[in-house]
């Protein structure tokens, strides 16, 4: 259902994540951002009202995570290199390569966060994961 100006906001929010962390930023309002973007083009209320809804948990998810990737390397050139076949599908016009991709990139994450080493669990992991603790959904 995208249309050409929404490629061009999916683009454009891609871009500020990069732009971010090259600032030396975190990313996470750019990656939201991003994310909320690519649901916004879908047109489909059901997913931008439980976006909206998990919006409350996103953020705090998306500094965990984001927090993580930055540790490591390989898990931000993977999470650079989700998005963008995220947003080729999505520019070719391929719904199931698209869901596919969403599938994968979020499974991904939850893997990393898996991966994360012991330090970062001690240190900023849990500091960032406060807002997590106790949420039931």
């Amino acid at each position: 259902r995208r249309t050409d100006e929404d490629l061009g906001r999916i683009r454009t929010a891609l871009a500020a994540i990069d732009a971010a962390v090259a600032g030396g930023r975190d990313g996470v309002e750019e990656d939201v951002r991003f994310h909320r973007v690519i649901a916004e083009a879908a047109r489909n209320p059901f997913l931008i009202h439980t976006l909206d809804y998990l919006s409350q948990f996103l953020r705090a998810a998306t500094r965990v995570t984001r927090a993580n990737e930055a540790r490591y390397a390989p898990f931000a050139a993977d999470v650079l290199q989700e998005h963008e076949v995220l947003v080729a599908a999505i520019e070719s016009g391929d719904p199931a390569a698209a869901r596919q991709a969403a599938t994968r990139h979020m499974r991904n994450a939850a893997s990393r966060i898996q991966q994360a080493d012991p330090a970062f669990w001690a240190h900023e992991g849990q500091r960032l994961a406060q807002d997590l603790v106790g949420v039931t959904f």
